[in-house]
C-alpha cells in the first residue's frame, strides 16, 4: 500500500469514524470497553519502568545507522523501525490495559520488527508466559538479547508458528503486529480455530498500514465466531465472545 494511498484511508477513517467514546454503543460490554479501557486515563506504574527504553533502543538502532554498521539493503528497514519505537508508546500501553482487560491466561505475540509491544505483555505479569511466533526476521537476535538479557525479561518464549499450530495451544489474547508475514496471516485465516480459545480478544497493530495486514484485518472481521470488531485505525480490536451481537465499530481515538 502505498503512502498516499495510507494517507486517503486515514482522511477517509475520520470522516466517518464516532467520537463520542462510549456512547452510540449498545452493548454493555463494549460500551464498558470502550469508556473504562480504551479511553482511560489511568496509568499503571509499568509504564513509567518502560518509558526509557523505547529512547534507548530508538538511540541504538540510530547510531548503527550513522555508524554505517546496516547493509545498504537494510537501512530504509532500519528507519522504519526506528519511527515505530519513537511512536507508538500510547500503542503500547493501551495493549497493556487491554490484556489486563481481557484477563488473559495464554498469550502470544506474532510478527517482526523489534517488537516493543512484547515487552509490554510480558510485563502485565511475570509469572505468565508470552508466545513469541513468525520473530524470524532481521531484529529477532537483537530483540532476544535485549528482552531476556539487558531488560530480564524471563517469561518470553520463541516458538516455531508451524510447530506451535500442531499443539492447538488455544490463546486467549493474540497480537498481530503491522509486518506479520502475509505467509502467516494467510495460513492463520485457514486455521485460526487450532490457534484461538472460544473466548478470546485478537489485537491488530495498524491494521491499515499495508495490504497483507489490512486483507487480514477485513477477512478477520468477517469470521462468524467474531463478535465485535473496533476499529481504532492505527489499532484493530477483534472480540470472539458468547451471547453478543455481531457488531463492527468505527473510533476516533488518540494515541
Amino acid at each position: 500500500m502505498g503512502r498516499i494511498h495510507y494517507k486517503l484511508k486515514k482522511r477517509l477513517y475520520r470522516l466517518k469514524a464516532f467520537r463520542r467514546k462510549g456512547f452510540g454503543v449498545h452493548s454493555p460490554f463494549t460500551f464498558h470497553l470502550i469508556v473504562n479501557v480504551i479511553e482511560a486515563k489511568l496509568t499503571y506504574y509499568a509504564f513509567g519502568q518502560l518509558f526509557p527504553y523505547r529512547k534507548i533502543i530508538a538511540n541504538a538502532l540510530k547510531n548503527k545507522l550513522e555508524n554505517n554498521e546496516v547493509e545498504k539493503s537494510l537501512i530504509k528497514k532500519y528507519k522504519e523501525e526506528i519511527q515505530i519505537v519513537k511512536s507508538t508508546e500510547g500503542l503500547d500501553r493501551l495493549l497493556f490495559r487491554l490484556m489486563n482487560f481481557w484477563q488473559a491466561k495464554k498469550a502470544a505475540y506474532c510478527g517482526g520488527g523489534i517488537g516493543l509491544s512484547i515487552v509490554y505483555m510480558a510485563k502485565l505479569d511475570s509469572r505468565k508466559e508470552i508466545a513469541c511466533l513468525d520473530r524470524g526476521d532481521v531484529f529477532a537476535t537483537y530483540s532476544d538479547d535485549l528482552f531476556q538479557n539487558y531488560m530480564e525479561f524471563r517469561n518470553l518464549k520463541n516458538f516455531d508458528y508451524q510447530e506451535i499450530l500442531k499443539e492447538n495451544p488455544n490463546f486467549d489474547f493474540l497480537v498481530f503486529s503491522e509486518n506479520t508475514s502475509s505467509e502467516i496471516l494467510s495460513d492463520f485465516l485457514q486455521n485460526y480455530e487450532h490457534l484461538l480459545a472460544g473466548k478470546c480478544m485478537v489485537v491488530v497493530q495498524n491494521p491499515h498500514k499495508n495490504d497483507a495486514i489490512n486483507q487480514f484485518w477485513r477477512q478477520m472481521k468477517k469470521l462468524e465466531r467474531i463478535s465485535v470488531s473496533l476499529d481504532l485505525f492505527y489499532l484493530g480490536i477483534l472480540i470472539s465472545r458468547e451471547g453478543m451481537q455481531k457488531q463492527d465499530y468505527v473510533r476516533k481515538h488518540r494515541f
